[in-house]
């Protein structure tokens, strides 16, 4: 009898340790079964964010050459104002001391003599200045080239102070019209700085 219960306790055992550990053993399973789909489903994860990686990678790229693009389509452009408002303002430049020349020269006209041959070829060396200065992009018309043409050929001194006058008008205009240039290019070129800088 003593072997019976001592026996009973020992298969008593063995049965709850045997169902704690079968209990066990389907936990672990199931955790197992749990735990690798955790693991499929992160992998999955994984691999989709290092194809997003791959592709914000190559938009990253293709934004840079875009940058890189703008940037050069930029500096050109503003090389090309430079060099165009540059020009223009040595011809205004020019222009402006032409101007200043002529109606010195004609509220002068009354001088005889040496002074109004110096008059003259003051106002002579300005128009010619301005032709040189004028920018080959914009060009003189037939019309303006025939009368500063002529107003530098003339030799009478009768006739220097109307055709002085009409020289003024026309270089009053030219210059009236490079400033506007001037002015819309600068502003086109504020434009497109504030474009390029938003972009």
């Amino acid at each position: 009898k003593v072997e019976q219960k001592v026996y009973d306790r020992y298969a008593c055992w063995c049965e709850r340790t045997t169902e704690r550990k079968a209990a066990s053993i389907a936990e672990a399973q199931a955790d197992l079964r749990a735990y690798g789909q955790t693991i499929l489903s992160l992998k999955g994860k994984v691999a989709t964010l290092g194809a997003e990686i791959v592709e914000l990678a190559e938009a990253i790229e293709a934004n840079k050459a875009e940058v890189e693009e703008a940037t050069a389509l930029r500096e050109k452009g503003n090389a090309a104002y430079v060099a165009e408002t540059s020009e223009t303002k040595q011809a205004l430049a020019a222009l402006e001391k032409a101007i200043t020349v002529l109606v010195a020269g004609s509220t002068d006209a009354k001088k005889g003599g040496a002074a109004l041959i110096q008059e003259r070829a003051r106002a002579a060396s300005a128009v010619r200045s301005v032709i040189a200065a004028v920018p080959a992009r914009t060009g003189l018309s037939n019309e303006r080239a025939s009368a500063l043409s002529e107003f530098l050929q003339q030799g009478s001194a009768e006739r220097h102070a109307p055709q002085s006058f009409t020289v003024q008008g026309i270089l009053a205009d030219m210059y009236d019209t490079f400033a506007a240039d001037v002015e819309a290019a600068t502003r086109q070129e504020a434009s497109a700085n504030t474009k390029f800088e938003d972009f």
